[in-house]
This record gives C-alpha cells, sequence and structure tokens, in this order.
C-alpha cells in the first residue's frame, strides 16, 4: 500500500514553509500597535496560512510514513516466514 507521497519532497516543503513562518511570525512580533501597519497584518494572516499548510503537509507525511513503515514490517515478516519455512523442511 505504497503512498503517493514522496517524503523527501515534503520535508523540503516543510523547511521552506518554516522558513515563511518564521519571517511572518518576526514582522507580527515587531509590530508597532500606534500607527497604521497593513504589511503587519498581511505577514499574520501568511503565518496563519503557512501554520495551517505545515500542518496538512504533516498530516499527509505521517500518512505515508506509516504506509511505508507497514510496508517494511509486511516486506520483513514475509521474509521470516519464509526463513521459518525453510528451516522446519
Amino acid at each position: 500500500m505504497t503512498s503517493n507521497v514522496n517524503l523527501i519532497d515534503v520535508s523540503g516543503q516543510l523547511e521552506e514553509r518554516v522558513s515563511v513562518l518564521g519571517a511572518a511570525l518576526a514582522t507580527w512580533v515587531a509590530r508597532d500597535d500606534s500607527k497604521p501597519q497593513p504589511e503587519v497584518r498581511r505577514a499574520a494572516s501568511t503565518a496563519m496560512d503557512e501554520i495551517d499548510d505545515t500542518l496538512a503537509d504533516l498530516h499527509r507525511a505521517r500518512s505515508a510514513l506509516m504506509d511505508e513503515m507497514r510496508d517494511a514490517d509486511d516486506a520483513n515478516a514475509a521474509r521470516v516466514d519464509a526463513m521459518l519455512a525453510e528451516r522446519s523442511r
């Protein structure tokens, strides 16, 4: 049951998202509430979008990893079964 998700690609996407998130959060944290700063509000929205997209990426990666782990465990169990069957002959 191999997934269509490439974990290396997801890893790269996560790195990019976290970078954008960090910059957006830094802009938000450095805001000056005494004056209008629409770019700061946009940065907050960007941060929220990146958080949402990062969570979605993480869920996809988790699902893909679970599928790959299950496939690897199944393959390992088949190898063990074959070895045991060979020994019992």
